[in-house]
């Protein structure tokens, strides 16, 4: 035997650490050995119930997978079974099995069902119960084993290695239930912008042996109204359907729901698995034109401590601090970030950045994908010098470390992407490096942009699309290693220009305001906002109850409110509709108003004070009293006067200005009166 242990020791120091943080696993993955068993580091059996492969490994250079799906281990819900393993290299190794129990094609740290360190040449067992309950039929079951022992377990299923091998199997799921059904997913609504009155669809299963009929499957939202339907017709043994609840719920305001769905079936014998909880977000459609550089701020600099990626991003959007800002893995206000605000985000794991990356999207990826749902644009890369891939979320897209590009080419299919042709040229399709790249993407539902020149299957960089926004996923190193320049600085660019969104997204509107306020309506008035295809008017009361909810188009920046309510401090907002994808901007500031009291018997007769709330300067307007002379007296809270004067109505239309600026904030009572009149109005005042 030819091992060096003491490079073998070496090489796994960074393994080791990546291997014990990872805890997002890819489906179905296959792993990949860069040496695999060529050493001897291979499983030479597996044995468990009627299931027995041994003395079957090989040492095979850069082999360390091994399809045995051929054979099947028979297993009954509920008993309980032995599985001996057997290490083939005279020096230890660690192993972990795992059973793939729900049928979804993820080795999940929850089906993992043993743990072994096995000396060299060694065998062990465990012993693990199979759950009842479960769906009947084939299903996966793995057995991998990695140099050296002592490894932090369970293993990764995925994670790319150097030596050792993973062994796959057939596990057939016998016995079960006779009467079982139960929700097992929320396929309606599902979290991004936009929600309003939804449909609940949820998937029902029905997991016990005899066919299901005359059950109820119910739901409810945050513990609230029960909504419930009888399932229609008969749902088939071991069968899955969809349900669409009778009534949808109303998911418009924005923020977080919890929805539970549950089935009632008479004599069900598992009423554990009855129910289901989801939440789901009306999130704030991404609006603003804010852009993040995002790294870890471990090493103390950038990735190779060079400014490139820097550099690309100030040629993009100007300097840093006013057109893009720079923040840390370690630091970062996440909800601020992947907020409504901002419109890309540049996470950057190349380096010694890695593990520092694959910590942050394992504590956040929830959180990154909503946003890029409600319209983000992320650029998500590593060209890393530690750890061992990662899990990039969104669907099963991974990293795969080590792989070293060292020429790198457009995709036959990309060639006219618009990354490889500006807005920063000279671009081009082609380059070269001492590594364009240092892993590779995989995953599905991607369109291949940039491949190994050589072995185009392996792919550097790759797109996304996710809910209304994007994601490209990158394996690049920094542009400094890339050949020709200016091309690979302006690629670079180009990229991130692809992913900015436009400076001239419209903004919110500005300018709002009330005039022709009567007891019962309001003309409300804006600004036109840039590039604004129409605006969403709201208007509301100040206990924060929404009266008018309007799309305003047709080039109109005004809207009569009417059916108001005499009497009543209103506020309105608006935000514009943008023309290039008719998202909402962020919203405006509000501008309140109160509607007054009626006033003897003519209707038209109306007293207005507006804005209100005000800073202290406000006007009163009469209408319809001409010839009136009215005392106007102020009182504070106290009700110590702060203001008294006499106004002499001169026309129907009459306004006076009151400048109450030096006055503390708080309620005041506005009293006008005359030789037959008393009327006494609210106005409050802001700081």
């Amino acid at each position: 035997m030819t091992h060096t242990h003491t490079m073998r020791r070496m090489f796994m120091t960074f393994v080791i650490s990546a291997l014990c943080a990872s805890v997002t696993f890819a489906q179905y993955c296959t792993p990949i050995y860069t040496t695999g068993t060529a050493e001897g580091d291979f499983i030479d059996g597996v044995v468990v119930a009627d299931l027995s492969n041994t003395s079957s490994g090989a040492a095979i250079t850069g082999i360390g997978y091994s399809d045995y799906t051929g054979l099947t281990a028979n297993v009954t819900m509920g008993d309980t079974y032995t599985m001996t393993c057997t290490n083939n290299p005279t020096w230890s190794q660690t192993y972990t099995a795992w059973i793939d129990y729900n049928h979804d094609n993820v080795f999940d740290v929850s089906e993992v069902i043993g743990n072994l360190s096995l000396a060299g040449g060694g065998s062990g067992s465990f012993s693990f119960t199979v759950p009842t309950g479960l769906t009947p039929g084939n299903t996966g079951m793995r057995v991998r084993c990695i140099y050296p022992s002592g490894l932090g377990t369970p293993l990764d299923p995925c994670a790319s290695t150097s030596f050792g091998e993973a062994e796959d199997y057939t596990l057939n799921l016998m016995g079960g239930l006779t009467n079982d059904v139960a929700v097992i997913d929320i396929t309606n609504p599902t979290t991004g912008p936009g929600l309003g009155l939804e449909d609940v669809i949820v998937t029902v299963e029905n997991f016990g042996s005899s066919d299901a009929s005359g059950f109820t499957v119910s739901y409810q939202v945050d513990g609230g109204l029960v909504t419930a339907g009888f399932f229609p017709g008969t749902l088939p043994a071991f069968s899955t359907a969809s349900w669409t609840a009778p009534e949808g719920w109303d998911f418009s305001a924005e923020g977080c729901y919890e929805i539970t769905a549950w089935t009632t079936l008479a004599g069900d014998e598992d009423p554990g698995n009855d129910s289901y909880t989801e939440t789901v977000c009306h999130t704030g459609a991404v609006a603003g034109n804010g852009a993040y550089y995002i790294l870890s701020n471990t090493t103390g600099g950038e990735p190779w401590f060079t400014v490139n990626n820097s550099n690309a991003m100030t040629a993009v959007f100007g300097t840093e601090g006013v057109g893009w800002t720079r923040d840390y893995f370690e630091t970062m206000d996440v909800g601020s970030v992947f907020g409504p605000d901002n419109c890309f985000v540049f996470l950057e794991g190349s380096d010694g950045h890695a593990i520092e990356l694959e910590n942050f999207l394992i504590a956040n990826i929830s959180a990154i994908e909503s946003w890029v749902s409600s319209g983000g644009k992320l650029l998500l890369n590593a060209a890393p010098n530690e750890g061992d891939g990662m899990s990039f979320g969104f669907g099963g897209t991974s990293l795969f470390y080590a792989y070293f590009t060292s020429d790198a080419t457009a995709d036959a299919g990309a060639v006219g992407h618009p990354i490889f042709n500006g807005p920063f040229l000279p671009a081009g399709t082609y380059y070269t490096g001492t590594s364009f790249g240092h892993a590779t993407v995989t995953g599905t539902g991607l369109t291949n942009l940039m491949v190994d020149a050589f072995s185009p299957s392996n792919v550097v960089l790759a797109e996304k699309t996710w809910g209304s926004g994007t994601v490209l996923f990158g394996g690049m190193t920094t542009d400094n290693w890339h050949s020709p320049t200016p091309n690979a600085s302006n690629l670079r660019a180009n990229i991130i220009s692809y992913l900015a969104c436009d400076v001239a997204l419209c903004p919110a509107p500005i300018g709002l305001g009330a005039d022709a306020i009567t007891s019962t309506s309001a003309h409300l008035s804006w600004d036109p906002s840039d590039n604004s295809g129409g605006y969403h008017l709201s208007v509301y009361t100040l206990d924060e109850v929404e009266v008018l909810k309007k799309k305003v188009l047709g080039g109109l920046t005004d809207w009569t409110v009417t059916g108001l309510t005499p009497g009543t401090d209103y506020g309105f907002h608006v935000r514009s509709i943008c023309v290039a994808d008719g998202i909402k901007s962020v919203i405006s500031d509000h501008y309140y108003f109160s509607t007054p009291a009626r006033i003897g018997e003519i209707e038209n007769d109306q007293i207005a004070m507006y804005p209100n709330p005000s800073n202290g300067v406000f006007t009163l307007e009469l209408n319809n009293y001409e010839g009136n002379n009215f005392e106007v007296n102020i009182t504070n809270a106290l009700g110590q006067v702060v203001y008294t004067t006499m106004i002499d109505v001169t026309n129907n239309n009459y306004t006076q200005t009151i400048d109450l600026g030096n006055a503390a904030a708080g309620i005041y009572q506005v009293t006008l009166k005359n030789a037959s009149t008393t009327m006494n109005y609210a106005i409050s005042i802001n700081d």
